[in-house]
């Protein structure tokens, strides 16, 4: 198989077509990792919505050979939108992959993102612990009691989703707490009764 020039990828990658787009994708991982990384990296914060989606995509495709890189990107930037970005990524390869090896350095994300308030930050980062499994168990309680409504809901919402039998009297002490918002707690009887 000829190797493609990096330029005729991008170029592929830049198509409309999500086949063409694919195929590029594939490209990049076995002929130019490095440089293509490097190069999409670099749309993580793009004002161009398609483009910076397109480029988690495709960093994604990279699966679990990707995960250092992207918890380095990860903190090599304050800027919410890559950011953002970076867990969409992990996010992706966590769907397709055992990520259990990467425990430690995802938790790091993981750690500074839920003292997010940005909807987007903590809605990714709780589809991200959904994704990783029950070890994000303790994560999700810990959110179930924050005082960030849309964090709570999300994280009660995740949660019901595993079959630990623990969860049920979990939410039965949320919505007995007192010193939780009313809302939370209403919230948390209502999980328990679907």
């Amino acid at each position: 198989m000829k190797k493609p020039s990096l330029d005729n990828i991008f170029r592929d990658f830049y198509h409309p077509n999500p086949n063409i787009n694919l195929k590029s994708f594939e490209d990049m991982y076995i002929f130019w990792p490095n440089e293509s990384i490097k190069i999409l990296a670099k749309n993580l914060d793009s004002k161009d919505i398609k483009l910076r989606r397109k480029s988690v995509k495709a960093i994604a495709y990279f699966g679990k050979d990707i995960v250092d890189d992207i918890v380095e990107f990860y903190f090599s930037k304050e800027d919410e939108i890559y950011r953002l970005s970076c867990i969409k990524v992990l996010v992706l390869i966590a769907s397709n992959n055992c990520l259990n090896n990467y425990k430690d350095k995802i938790n790091r994300v993981i750690v500074t993102a839920i003292k997010s308030d940005s909807a987007e930050i903590i809605l990714s980062v709780i589809s991200l612990l959904r994704q990783l499994g029950e070890c994000s168990i303790p994560y999700l309680k810990e959110l179930c009691r924050d005082k960030n409504i849309l964090k709570a809901k999300a994280a009660m919402t995740a949660l019901i989703e595993f079959k630990e039998p623990s969860i049920k009297q979990f939410l039965l002490s949320i919505h007995n707490d007192s010193n939780l918002d009313k809302i939370i707690r209403e919230f948390a009887s209502e999980e328990l009764y679907l």
